[in-house]
């Protein structure tokens, strides 16, 4: 969206929070965030900030100078490797079924691996 470059209003651009009801109180969070396409790249600490609004077209901004970064953006953006977390297997001496090293016990047959 483009603004139309008419002069804007300059005001407080105020977050509304939502709250989740929970026995007896209310948890409350902002819900303002940024996102590029499909991933979240940022979200908003704050409630309060200051803002532009342009009564001509209608676009609305607000400056938030404090976020958190949730993604990857810009150069950071790159396919990170899903194989980081996969854990070497041995095999069960029981049934030949291949697991992950770590397992103390078979999942399939229940045979125990005894530390040494």
């Amino acid at each position: 969206m483009i603004h139309c470059g008419k002069p804007m209003i300059k005001g407080f651009f105020k977050i509304e929070k939502r709250g989740i009801p929970t026995r007896g109180a209310s948890l409350e969070y902002p819900v303002s965030t940024f996102y590029e396409g499909d991933n979240k790249l940022c979200e908003v600490p704050v409630d309060t900030t200051l803002g532009y609004y342009c009564s001509e077209c209608g676009m609305l901004i607000g400056v938030f100078p404090v976020t958190h970064p949730t993604g990857f953006a810009g150069k950071y953006n790159q396919d990170i490797d899903d194989n980081i977390d996969i854990l070497p297997k041995k095999v069960c001496v029981e049934c030949g079924a291949e697991i992950d090293l770590d397992y103390p016990r078979c999942p399939f047959c229940g045979h125990i691996y005894e530390a040494i």
